[in-house]
């Protein structure tokens, strides 16, 4: 599905000349003309959210609103909405001075072939036009030709709105960047049968095997996301069966579109969640990098962590603590990125001399960020300042790090560790500014800080740890281990409001060493387990500690708490539904494959607060190998994993997504688990052609998702939108991606204000039903994957 989408235009106060052709043709009429290509700024349309611009003059008086991009324009008009999709045709330098300097060259000419194409409303009010809803703050003006043709300070919106294009029902369109959706709001009383579109000028109009629209030109083209509709009934999501229905319409050679409906519960709405990629970005220089952790503050600016190879002649230090590279093979960094997504409100190093690696990240409610992770540097070099251990121990260490709020400086930062291998995997934050860090440790308590914990002995092999933070970073209020007499690992880490701590990781440890009391499991299985922990907020006991896992390799990988101290885990998983623990959850069915291919299935879980049980754990898998790393959840106990999946769309369990279609080695997968854990709201992948992954993600108020890990996909495959920056620099670079789930319930919310009462023995009735389709736009040369 990568390259389907509309690139739109690029923000900007003036709208030049040559991107201003906005007449419309005859339906089927294909246009040659020669234009002059500008490539630098052609390369950098699509980066911004759809718009649609109100008429004012600057077109044909028929349209009353219109979306113009680099290679699709898109007109609404009373009677439909017309498509005008071209493409470049070939490009000539003949003609060339080598002898004039290429400053004063003009720009190479390019044949440009054009196609129009109709949707028609069949059967609707010719008399209704659509209306703008949503007002933006961009505005757009044309200075074209004389004085008195130019149209400035034209208005946009990110919605409009066609009332009652047929009885009882409204035509929505809206879209976030590169993506224009429609939607069907169907009234009370009002027939969903009466919605007919009509195509023309198109080459052939088809479902294909995945549900979508396909529509072909001889020029251009585009799809439509098949419709998925929901009921809430009762608090829980019902899926509706929905599909497009295609009728050629005889003697005219257009096609009429409806759709075909599954039973639904007429007193109940429908609600579909069509979920959209808002930004999407590299972070990154001329040499490798890796986004590891993400924390997101209320108001919707990412804090990212991780690690980069790239000095600061390629790498985008802006404010930071550190704007200057500081040798060894890898730095720290760490990266605000603004709400919008377009720019970095700071970003800069922390490091030494040596190898410094950055894992986790957290933000407190002020803003100031917490990092942890691993660094071989030694206090010479690395940039200790206040903090729990200002000497370098040993072989390596885990740090820890507050930047202040301005990323300016840091606040305290300092060691963990003993004299054997230490690092430093997560980090959580509480509300007094304390800091809650998970991670391992090689190092025994002879000198390893374990003063005050739930386990102040090593048991051998390497244990988890878990520490916190006080608020002024000088001391530990306790520190200790996490382990059996086998090798175990800490990988993360949440904290309640009562500075509780929940903890996840892997351990080869049988029961007879490791601390397993209360938990989901308090028998070891075989080869390596999952272990869920709770640490009580004084930090000398286990409230629980148990395993998830079944007879061959599982692993914990992140975690996350609710309000009500129910804990959520996500990790891999080798084990089959024989033994591992699936009860209630979205997949019970191991999809990796023989055991001995090595391909694993990532699982989610939930442990309830009461008795440290298993409210749900199922997989999230195709046939290949898939994991899950980072887990977040909202304030409603929905659960939001992601991780990299190399299973193809047709086991991997896509359903509503960013995008529905394997990219190729590895993607990111996003998907978010309903409340009872039975089904995926939504799944999807992000990536391109080569290695990407998933690392971390994290959740704004709103449950809007951003997620943080590497890109090793340029941005020919890879999905850039908006984005700190939209070229990968290097050898894989980090990136960080928001989605938001678009909500219908606003517009049902608005339906609902206004609809009379009607009663009827003595109750309400009121229904509602809403069909929407995600459409994308794009060149047909630009579909395919390379």
């Amino acid at each position: 599905m990568r390259g389907r989408y509309l690139s739109l235009i690029k923000k900007s106060a003036l709208l030049l000349p040559f991107l201003i052709v906005c007449t419309l043709g005859p339906v089927g009429m294909p246009l040659t003309v020669s234009v002059s290509a500008a490539p630098s700024v052609m390369e950098t349309f699509g980066k911004v959210p759809l718009y649609f611009v109100e008429n004012r003059g600057q077109t044909d008086p028929r349209v009353a609103f219109h979306v113009q991009g680099q290679n699709t324009s898109v007109y609404f008009t009373n009677e439909g909405v017309t498509f005008r999709t071209w493409e470049y045709k070939s490009a000539s330098n003949e003609g060339r001075s080598l002898v004039r300097p290429v400053n004063y060259e003009p720009a190479p000419s390019r044949e440009v072939a054009s196609w129009v194409l109709k949707l028609d409303f069949v059967g609707a009010d010719p008399k209704v036009v659509p209306v703008g809803r949503d007002e933006t703050q961009a505005r757009i003006s044309y200075f074209t030709g004389s004085r008195d043709q130019w149209k400035a300070g034209l208005r946009t919106y990110s919605t409009i709105v066609y009332p009652d294009l047929w009885p009882g029902i409204d035509l929505i369109y809206s879209g976030g960047v590169n993506r224009l959706k429609y939607s069907f709001l169907v009234k009370p009383g009002a027939d969903p049968n009466r919605i007919r579109l009509a195509y023309r000028g198109a080459t052939s109009v088809s479902v294909d095997g995945a549900g979508r629209l396909v529509v072909d030109a001889p020029v251009g083209g585009f799809t439509d996301e098949a419709p998925v509709a929901f009921q809430d009934v009762d608090g829980t999501r019902v899926q509706v069966a929905a599909r497009f229905k295609p009728t050629p319409e005889t003697g005219s050679g257009a096609v009429l579109l409806g759709f075909d409906l599954g039973p639904y519960d007429p007193r109940i709405p429908f609600l579909l969640d069509p979920v959209m990629l808002v930004y999407c970005g590299y972070i990154g220089g001329e040499t490798s990098g890796w986004a590891l952790g993400i924390a997101v503050d209320a108001q919707g600016n990412a804090y990212v962590t991780g690690y980069t190879s790239s000095t600061e002649d390629s790498f985008p230090v802006t404010v930071g603590p550190d704007l200057t590279f500081n040798g060894g093979f890898t730095d720290v960094f760490v990266a605000k990125v603004n709400a919008a997504g377009t720019a970095l409100l700071y970003c800069g190093y922390i490091g030494g001399l040596d190898v410094d690696t950055g894992y986790g990240i957290a933000v407190d409610t002020q803003g100031n960020a917490y990092v942890t992770g691993i660094t071989f540097s030694t206090q010479d070099s690395f940039p200790v300042t206040v903090g729990p251990d200002l000497t370098h121990n040993g072989y390596m260490e885990a740090f820890v790090v507050k930047v202040n709020a301005a990323g300016t400086a840091l606040d305290y930062c300092g060691y963990i560790g003993g004299e054997f291998r230490d690092e430093g995997r997560g980090i959580a934050v509480d509300d007094q500014g304390n800091a809650y860090v998970i991670g391992y440790t090689g190092s025994n308590q002879n000198s390893f800080p374990a003063t005050k914990g739930p386990k102040l002995e090593y048991s051998g092999s390497g244990d988890a740890f878990v520490a916190k933070v006080n608020a002024a970073g000088t001391t530990l209020d306790y520190c200790g281990y996490i382990g059996g007499d086998r090798e175990d690992r800490g990988f993360g880490i949440a904290v309640d409001d009562q500075g509780n701590a929940y903890v996840t990781g892997s351990t080869y440890s049988a029961q007879d060493s490791f601390p397993a009391i209360i938990g989901p499991n308090l028998n070891y299985s075989a080869s390596e387990d999952a272990f869920v922990a709770k640490v009580n907020a004084a930090g000398t006991a286990f409230d629980y500690c148990g395993y998830i896992g079944g007879e061959h390799k599982d692993a914990g990988n992140g975690i996350a708490v609710d309000g009500q101290g129910n804990a959520y885990v996500t990790g891999s998983t080798f084990s089959t539904e024989d033994t591992f623990p699936v009860i209630i959850g979205p997949d019970l069915t191991y999809n990796g494959g023989y055991w001995d291919r090595d391909y694993y299935d990532a699982f989610v879980a939930k442990v309830n607060a009461a008795d440290a049980a298993l409210d749900y754990c199922g997989y999230i898998g195709g046939d290949v190998a898939d994991y899950g790393l980072g887990i977040a959840v909202d304030a409603h106990g929905n659960a939001y994993v992601t991780g990299h999946a190399q299973s193809g769309e047709n086991t991997f369990p896509v359903t509503v997504g960013p995008d529905l279609t394997y990219n190729g080695e590895s993607d990111v997968f996003v998907s978010k688990v309903s409340v009872d854990g039975t089904v995926l709201d939504y799944c999807g992948y992000i990536g391109g052609n080569f290695d990407d992954y998933g690392s971390g993600i994290a959740l704004d108020p709103q449950g809007n998702a951003y997620i943080a890990g590497r890109a090793g996909s340029a941005a020919d495959t890879f999905p850039v939108t908006v984005g700190p920056y939209l070229t990968e620099s290097g050898y894989g670079d980090a990136f960080v991606a928001k989605i938001v789930e678009a909500e219908i319930q606003p517009i049902l919310r608005q339906f609902e204000a206004n609809v009379p009462s009607l009663t009827l023995a003595g109750t309400v009735a009121f229904a509602a039903l809403l069909i929407l389709a995600g459409l994308f736009l794009a060149s047909r040369a630009r579909r395919r994957r390379t």
